[in-house]
Order: structure tokens, then C-alpha cells, then sequence
């Protein structure tokens, strides 16, 4: 009985805990990234609103090789939302939907370019 508890439990914190949705968005959110950075940095949202964020390239990014691993730029907000959109090509824009369930501040970023070029950006869940 009691390892059905904890089978419960968890498994209603990983349904509880998943933020990319397919629910419709309260807020769309247009980011432009390039390699100085994203426009805009800082993004306030009410916490359990869907947000749709909107990521236009701007430029090549780190890498010009569509080949390559690390073509064009990502927006990534970190854990516990582990949330990301790769390769976004200059002049595409790439749509994700994310249900703000986390207060606090976190910080989205382009992993691929984050080395070299000042990509970071901070999200404050109200």
C-alpha cells in the first residue's frame, strides 16, 4: 500500500510539474536574439499564465554550417523548466508554449552562444 502512495504521489507531481503545454496562451511574448543578446532580457509574468514565447534570429549565430550541431540560436530557460528551442535560423521565428507554474526569477539563455556573446536573459514569475 504503501509503495502505491509514493507511486501516486510522483506521478502526479511529474503531470503537475510539466510546463510545455499545449493549453491555450494567456501571453505572447516576441523575443529577438542575436548575438547581443536577447530583446528583450527581462520578462515578468503572473505565475500559472501560458505564455507563448515567440524567438526571431536575428543573425547567424555562433555557427553558419546548417550541418552543425550548434546552427543558428536556442532560447533555453533552465531548470525546473529545462525548456528549449534549437536551431533557430536568421530571419525564422520558432513558437514554444510554457505554463508559468514556478515562481521566482530564472534565467533563459542561448547555450550554443552563451560563450561568446552576452545571450542571457531573466523571467520573474509573480
Amino acid at each position: 500500500m504503501r509503495w502505491i502512495k509514493l507511486f501516486l504521489f510522483f506521478s502526479i507531481l511529474f503531470v503537475v510539474g510539466c510546463t510545455k503545454t499545449e493549453e491555450k496562451p494567456d501571453i505572447v511574448i516576441d523575443i529577438k536574439v542575436s548575438k547581443n543578446g536577447y530583446e528583450p532580457n527581462i520578462i515578468n509574468v503572473e505565475r500559472n499564465k501560458v505564455v507563448l514565447f515567440r524567438i526571431t534570429a536575428t543573425d547567424e549565430g555562433i555557427e553558419k554550417d546548417k550541418d552543425s550541431k550548434y546552427y543558428g540560436h536556442c532560447f533555453y530557460i533552465l531548470p525546473p523548466y529545462d525548456v528549449m528551442v534549437e536551431n533557430i535560423e536568421k530571419g525564422q521565428t520558432k513558437e514554444v508554449k510554457v505554463k508559468m507554474i514556478y515562481p521566482g526569477h530564472h534565467i533563459f539563455t542561448c547555450p550554443y552562444c552563451s560563450l561568446y556573446f552576452p545571450t542571457k536573459g531573466d523571467i520573474y514569475v509573480k
